[in-house]
């Protein structure tokens, strides 16, 4: 820090040093000339990895995809002005998620604010409502202590992390600068740093805040539904030897867990040809829990929330806290922090729901084999089971039908590979940017499956993905608009349902790719998308594979898979 050429710079090599002993690996830079001092630092630093971004709410997306995968932040620097009001997304999603984010903006000095200096707006406080916590930082200066600067970070880092006594998610500090921003050589006292030379010779942070202790909870016969958990509860409920009904995010997907979704249609919708007859009624009566235990986020599931509400056991909470996640309002009891789940001896598995989630698995398996038109169901089918060749990877499920249609037909990723989303503020913005950060942190393939129209939100973002290494296979799903909503009332509408609702654009998007310099297919056929999955993944680097296909098309799919489940428990439980 001695050879800084101004305070400006020893300021921010400060930080950078000290993100990096804290165990950050990644700082997502966007171009900017009043954040050129946390520019330079990020970029001069040798143990940070740093990331270019053009624009700042697709760097803000990358860098939750970093997090989320490795649960550690990236650093997200960016200039003054509008620039920070394009991070409010991804923060957004930060703390719903309690997803780690570091987004370092830089501001004007308090003699160019709310004068009408270029480029100043009021940013200090902008991102408030979704931050876990935001700092406003004075100008460097020698007369304040460097070790303002150390705790300062350090207490971003722990508030992020939520080791800082509450849950984590976004931090915001906000550096104020005054020129030189570049670093241009200006005298500065050598001797402010004396005070922190046991820091300079050490490999320790300044300060160390530790993460709360984990609570230990023995489960004797509540029937436990996932949602996206901790690493800690993630763990003790992998091998789970009672009954748990996984969300397909969760991390926790697989036979047994899956496709609570697809039993709760026959069951609360009467789908069983009748819903008076006796095989519904008993299917009803099968699923009956004694009590509910819920971990982690919220549910994708209508139905299984739905199911949730309508029962009257007890219902605990796990791992929730702030957000709240109790939609139905029934919770008895919350454990806001990490919980690790052991079964008690006398644990067994719910028998009505094994039995109902191996009937209508078994069932859409078959018809879902059975289908031969290529559309949304049968592309996310044959490109998660082209995955199943590599023995890691992470499978990325985009807001709207994408995980809908995966978590709906129980189609889970293979062993080995992890499972991720934004389903925090369930937004389509960001998601292409998202999954570039997911195979930026871990190196290792993804697969994202992605709409159309979110496609067209975050088409800049392929330029993130064009600097990636490591496979990224992004499956855009082109049914020309917005699908989802024709399961809504407002379908019935037809003089403003498609103009406004559907908004069918007529683009494809195999050109755009090459415009990129981004590998594309376009496959026509099931075995064409296995293939062009299964090469996508073994060369590297970016890939976008289109599937054009109708809504008609994927929604005559859904309904013969649906009901051949739906007649398969009729069966099983008349």
């Amino acid at each position: 820090m001695v050879d800084a050429p101004n305070i400006n710079l020893a300021w921010t090599m400060l930080a950078a040093e000290e993100c990096a002993r804290l165990g950050v690996q990644h700082a997502v830079i966007c171009p900017g000339s009043r954040s050129a001092p946390l520019t330079v630092a990020f970029a001069r630093h040798g143990r940070i990895k740093i990331h270019i971004a053009h624009d700042e709410r697709g760097a803000a997306f990358m860098a939750l995809g970093i997090a989320k995968s490795s649960g550690v932040p990236a650093v997200l620097v960016m200039t003054s002005g509008t620039a920070v009001a394009n991070a409010l997304p991804a923060v957004v999603e930060a703390r719903l998620t309690r997803t780690p984010m570091l987004v370092f903006a830089a501001d004007r000095p308090p003699e160019l604010r709310d004068c009408g200096a270029n480029q100043a707006i009021a940013q200090a406080q902008l991102l408030d409502s979704a931050a876990r916590w935001s700092f406003d930082l004075p100008c460097p200066s020698t007369e304040i202590p460097a070790e303002f600067v150390l705790s300062t970070v350090d207490e971003a880092f722990a508030r992020a992390c939520g080791h800082g006594g509450a849950q984590g998610g976004a931090v915001h500090l906000n550096w104020q600068f005054r020129e030189p921003l570049a670093p241009d050589a200006r005298a500065w006292d050598v001797g402010w740093l004396w005070s922190i030379v046991r820091w300079t010779k050490g490999r320790a942070p300044w300060r160390m805040a530790m993460a709360p202790l984990a609570n230990a909870v023995d489960i004797d016969g509540a029937l436990v539904i996932a949602g996206r958990c901790d690493s800690v509860a993630t763990r003790s409920l992998a091998k789970w030897r009672g009954t748990l009904l996984a969300d397909i995010s969760s991390g926790l997907a697989r036979a047994g867990t899956v496709g609570a979704d697809m039993v709760l249609r026959a069951a609360l919708e009467g789908e069983l040809r009748n819903p008076m007859r006796a095989s519904n009624m008993q299917l009803r009566a099968a699923l009956r829990p004694d009590a509910l235990a819920i971990v982690g986020d919220a549910l994708l599931s209508k139905r299984l929330n739905a199911w949730i509400a309508q029962q009257q056991c007890g219902v605990t909470l796990f791992g929730a806290g702030d957000p709240r996640i109790d939609p139905s309002h029934r919770a008895d009891a919350v454990y806001a922090g990490s919980v690790e789940f052991s079964a008690a001896k006398g644990l067994k598995p719910h028998a009505g729901w094994k039995r109902a989630l191996a009937c209508a698995t078994g069932a859409a398996i078959k018809a879902i084999e059975a289908e031969r038109v290529l559309c949304e169901p049968t592309a996310i089918s044959d490109a998660t089971a082209a995955c199943a060749a590599l023995d890691q990877g992470t499978i990325f499920y985009g807001s709207s039908m994408p995980i809908r249609d995966a978590d709906f037909l129980a189609l889970h990723a293979p062993n080995g590979w992890k499972t991720a989303a934004n389903r925090g503020a369930s937004g389509i913005d960001g998601l292409i940017a998202s999954a570039t950060g997911h195979a930026i942190s871990t190196g290792k393939p993804v697969l994202a499956f992605v709409g159309d129209v979110s496609a067209l939100h975050d088409l800049n973002s392929l330029q993130l993905a064009a600097q990636v290494e490591t496979p990224l296979v992004i499956v855009v799903l082109n049914n020309d608009g917005g699908g989802i909503f024709r399961y809504l009332p407002i379908a019935k509408h037809d003089d403003v349902f498609e103009r406004c609702f559907t908004t069918p654009h007529g683009r494809v998007f195999a050109p755009m790719a090459k415009a990129f310099a981004i590998a594309s297919e376009s496959p026509t056929t099931r075995a064409a998308i296995s293939k062009s999955v299964a090469k996508a993944l073994e060369r590297g680097g970016a890939t976008l594979i289109e599937v054009v296909c109708t809504s008609e098309a994927s929604e005559a799919a859904r309904t013969r898979v649906s009901m051949s489940a739906v007649d398969a428990l009729a069966r099983e439980f008349r």
